[in-house]
């Protein structure tokens, strides 16, 4: 094989490799799974809030 036969093979590949990653993300099944991840940062302030909270509930 020549080297511009597998640059294609490997272009193709690669194409098809994307556009199933872009399937994937962008799939309604995975929808629930992104909400919760972005939603993580303002858990861990909510925690922290309720545990500031509790702290001062004590003293």
């Amino acid at each position: 094989m020549e080297y511009s036969t597998i640059h294609s093979i490997f272009t193709m590949v690669l194409f098809v490799a994307f556009i199933a990653f872009v399937i994937w993300a962008y799939s309604k099944k995975r929808k629930t799974d992104f909400d919760q991840a972005a939603n993580l940062v303002f858990d861990d302030e909510q925690k922290a809030q309720q545990k500031t909270k509790q702290e001062s509930d004590h003293e």
